[in-house]
């Protein structure tokens, strides 16, 4: 015997009842043992700690000691980590099981119950098997309870938020026990997770029976790697609470990640052989398999879809001269994609809802909130109505949140939403207090609202390659309107030198006609036919001269302006921004505004804004001075045309000066005392001709201006803006 093993060193734990555990070192020297393998040898754990396995257990099991010493040689040659042996030790049949772990050999044994699984168990147990679908774990639970005969069997699920949810059940009597309900967080904390992953299976015969002495001297023992590890003690007491005393814990695991468990459940004591133990190990794996096939099937037809609607949205950000056109386009599939129940996109105050959002007002409180709390590109909270819902007086209809932020500026947010469900879920405390024992648990059950599906890493990773294929073309646009300046520098430098030309060109046909109709008013007397003849001649070549010169400035200009794109704009908040901003600006606070359908238009957004910008400018300063001052604005669709009306109440327009609104520089006599260039108009005229529209004005002095405008109507706009 080594005495240098008896000191004060040594550290005891508790393990189960129904098997016994040595630890060796690397020359079989026993480091740990528990209390039933130091009865095994018929002497005790301090006598047997620091002796060899082989000779201290050499008489308790005979002959099989020597198959004992092969199997963990060739353990340890070939590399194994684990090895399971069925020995028969004098008259009982034991199964021993061989690990080895950190420089040391773990065995363990345990009475083997059954000889062998009847055939006809197995057979109905194949069948069973091979019914399985890749997704029904309620056929899986079926399986394994045709072998354990249990109360309950069921799967319990892991879920990112830290909650579990039981997605499946089999129960001896037919009625549900924890089928639909979820266990809180506080049920999974992290020793419970390291000890169900650290092993393909938790056995607890009974819960109760958790005194045998495990004794050891060294620290890196691990008792986490044995089959008698007790439960964590917080599943131990819950056990306990529920009334079970049995209990089998199987570990799931997809893409070796720890996903859930199958549970088996029983109200009294109940030994489950080894084999049986094994055989639905087995089974749940080979249902693992089918639905860790079936996830990956799913994930490549999503993928499939993905880059399908990846190579759609591409296209379309290319050939919309906005992104948010684009995405508006697309927002069926973008809201489909990460199964949310609605969509918004806000852009600079625009607003485009699909499915189940909340209304305009409402939402733009919540842009506000998020602009204020969080800086982050991707935002997500599957529980966002309860933890945020005291920041807003108005109810969410929403439970769930998740944002991406385009850009650097806080003024471009998808938005997704997602409904709230409801759930029942167990809640577990240990509490001691007011005296109570360290043991008692407290458990309750909880109704959960306002708490949505969190999104998953799929889903969250087509939002990460969506903001990805956003920023590529935001990039491409922009470096296409760096060119664009570029041209239009070069095409101001073109116009100084084709006004120039214009200047220098017209001078020489003027400066002939001017000369010429002096000579002839001189000479009108004395001079010959033939000589005013060629005066004439003359005369018509330089104005037509100046016509092809005019000719060819309009043709210029015609072309340039072809360049002008247009795109569907939805007009309310862009209308009602121009408004206030403009009623402030110019100190009215007196003027009404009346909003009636205030449709979408296709333009030029930054046209559209000069346009509707001077018109309500006007409308604001020239009904300034009214008793009730009034602005109304409106619009209708007629045949192919966007219609717009902007009616004020103001001082109107002199009749005799209505024909000549649109010449620059031109102001009605009545305007005397109102600040104005008279170009706002022209400029107007000019810019709706760019549109391929028309303006017409209606005025009367004291009764107030009408003007009319017609937006053609290039291609159906997207049914979100018409149903906005």
């Amino acid at each position: 015997m080594n005495t240098a093993f008896q000191s004060n060193n040594q550290n005891t734990i508790n393990l189960q009842h129904f098997g016994s555990l040595v630890v060796l070192d690397e020359q079989f020297t026993i480091v740990a043992l528990s209390e039933f393998a130091a009865e095994k040898a018929a002497l005790s754990t301090s006598t047997l700690l620091g002796t060899n396995f082989f000779e201290s257990f050499a008489v308790a099991f005979g002959d099989a000691i020597q198959k004992i010493a092969t199997a963990l040689s060739e353990l340890r040659e070939n590399g194994q980590s684990r090895h399971i042996l069925p020995i028969k030790i004098f008259q009982e049949r034991v199964y021993f099981k061989l690990k080895i772990d950190q420089g040391h050999f773990y065995i363990e044994w345990e009475q083997q119950h059954k000889k062998y699984i009847s055939a006809r168990k197995i057979n109905e147990f194949n069948f069973l098997l091979d019914t399985i679908q890749p997704n029904n774990w309620d056929r899986v639970c079926l399986a394994i309870n045709r072998l354990l005969n249990y109360d309950r069997v069921f799967v319990l699920q892991i879920q990112e938020t830290g909650y579990s949810e039981v997605i499946a059940e089999h129960t001896s009597d037919g009625k549900p026990y924890f089928r639909g309900k979820e266990f809180s967080k506080d049920f999974m904390p992290k020793e419970a997770m390291e000890y169900y992953s650290n092993y393909s299976y938790r056995y607890i015969p009974n819960v109760k029976k958790n005194d045998q002495n495990f004794v050891y001297i060294e620290d890196s023992i691990d008792t986490l790697s044995s089959l008698l590890c007790p439960l964590p003690h917080l599943h131990r007491l819950f056990l306990e609470k529920i009334n079970v005393q049995s209990a089998l814990f199987f570990r799931i695991c997809i893409d070796d990640e720890f996903w859930g468990l199958v549970v088996a459940q029983h109200a009294e004591e109940k030994v489950i052989d080894l084999q049986q133990r094994k055989l639905c190990t087995f089974a749940i794996q080979a249902a693992t398999n089918k639905y860790e096939s079936h996830v990956k099937q799913n994930l490549l037809e999503r993928t499939e879809l993905l880059n399908s609607a990846e190579v759609e949205l591409k296209k379309s950000l290319s050939e919309n001269k906005m992104v948010n056109c684009a995405l508006v386009q697309h927002i069926d599939t973008l809201m489909q994609l990460v199964n949310a129940d609605g969509l918004s996109i806000f852009n600079q105050g625009d607003v485009f809802n699909h499915g189940h959002t909340p209304h305009k007002t409402l939402f733009y409180e919540i842009i506000q909130f998020l602009q204020t709390h969080s800086d982050k590109a991707l935002f997500k909270d599957y529980n966002f109505t309860l933890n945020h819902q005291n920041h807003f007086k108005e109810k969410l209809n929403f439970a769930g949140l998740m944002y991406l932020k385009v850009g650097i500026e806080s003024d471009y947010y998808l938005v997704w939403f997602r409904k709230a469900s409801q759930s029942r879920v167990m809640q577990i405390r240990q509490d001691q207090k007011y005296g109570r024992k360290p043991d008692y648990l407290e458990v309750w059950e909880d109704v959960r609202y306002d708490v949505a599906k969190p999104w998953n890493d799929a889903e969250i990773n087509f939002v990460l390659r969506l903001n990805q294929i956003i920023k590529e073309s935001i990039f491409r646009k922009l470096r296409e309107r760096q060119l664009l300046n570029e041209e239009l520098l070069s095409l101001n430098n073109e116009l100084e030198m084709f006004t120039y030309t214009l200047s220098h060109d017209l001078k020489n046909p003027l400066s002939i006609l001017k000369m010429g109709i002096q000579f002839l008013q001189q000479h009108s007397d004395d001079i010959d036919l033939s000589k005013t003849n060629k005066w004439y001649q003359n005369f018509s070549r330089s104005i037509s001269n100046i016509e092809d010169i005019i000719n060819n400035m309009v043709q210029l200009s015609q072309h340039r302006a072809s360049l002008l794109d247009k795109e569907p704009l939805p007009m309310a908040y862009t209308l009602q921004r121009i408004f206030q901003e403009n009623k402030t600006l110019y100190n009215t606070p007196d003027c009404q505004s009346y909003f009636g359908q205030l449709l979408p238009i296709w333009g030029e957004k930054s046209a559209v804004y000069q346009i509707f910008t001077n018109l309500i400018v006007n409308a604001i300063k020239y009904s300034a001075q009214s008793d009730k001052p009034t602005i109304k604005i409106e619009s209708t669709n007629q045949n192919d045309m966007t219609y717009y009306c902007i009616k004020d109440n103001g001082i109107g327009i002199p009749e005799e000066h209505l024909p000549h609104i649109y010449e620059m520089f031109s102001r009605a006599d009545n305007v005397s005392g109102i600040p104005g260039t008279g170009i706002g108009l022209s400029l107007v005229k000019r810019v709706m001709e760019r549109l391929g529209g028309t303006i017409e004005i209606e005025s009367r002095v004291g009764l107030g201006t009408t003007v009319h405008l017609y937006f053609p109507i290039v291609a159906p706009f997207p049914d979100h803006m018409l149903n906005d």
